[in-house]
This record gives C-alpha cells, sequence and structure tokens, in this order.
C-alpha cells in the first residue's frame, strides 16, 4: 500500500475491482493511521481511532475490519445497481489511481459490506 495513492482519492471517482469491473462512485475517503489501533489496544473511542470509528458505527463491520479501516484508511463506495449498499475499500487494497477511477487490488467480492 502506499500512502500515496489513498490521499489522490476524492469523492465523485469511479471504482473498478481487480477484473476491471465497475464497482461504483467514491463517497468518503477517510485517511488511516497506523498506530490508530494495536493488539494492546487503545481505548476504541479515543483520538483519531475514536473518529473513524465512529464514522463506521451503524455499519454492520465486525470489531477487526473497523480496526483495519483506522490503520489502513478507507474510501467508501457506493455500489452500482438497487439494493447494492456501501462497499468499503481498506487503503491496502487500492492498486492504482489513474485520473478520475481508482483501481482496486481485489475483486469486488472481497470488499466489506
Amino acid at each position: 500500500m502506499s500512502d500515496s495513492l489513498i490521499s489522490q482519492v476524492h469523492e465523485g471517482m469511479s471504482v473498478r475491482d481487480a477484473d476491471g469491473a465497475d464497482v461504483g462512485t467514491v463517497r468518503e475517503v477517510r485517511m488511516g493511521d497506523p498506530k490508530a489501533a494495536t493488539p494492546a489496544g487503545q481505548e476504541p473511542r479515543q483520538g483519531f481511532f475514536g473518529a473513524v470509528a465512529e464514522a463506521l458505527v451503524g455499519s454492520d463491520l465486525p470489531e477487526q475490519a473497523r480496526e483495519h479501516l483506522a490503520r489502513t484508511g478507507y474510501v467508501r463506495v457506493d455500489a452500482h445497481g438497487p439494493f447494492s449498499g456501501s462497499r468499503y475499500v481498506a487503503g491496502d487494497e487500492i492498486a492504482a489511481v489513474d485520473g478520475e477511477t481508482v483501481g482496486l487490488a481485489v475483486p469486488e467480492e472481497r470488499l466489506l459490506r
């Protein structure tokens, strides 16, 4: 993962998975903090991690997934199609940013929902 890749992503960009399939449109970008949550633990609602955790409250993501997204940063994607909902792309799943397109290193099926 390159921190510079997620820093190039902005709302409204299109997202394609590793197979080139259209996933959806970027709706939110949160930068990560590698020290945000450690196995030794920090209080989950303090500081930067708390802000990211609060942004993910209401999602059905497991705690381990929320902690990973807090460390790597994430992109919330509005998937195309009826009842598609959101997909969460971890910062380390971004393979490339080319113009107005975010290319992923994984297929859509592996994205968090």
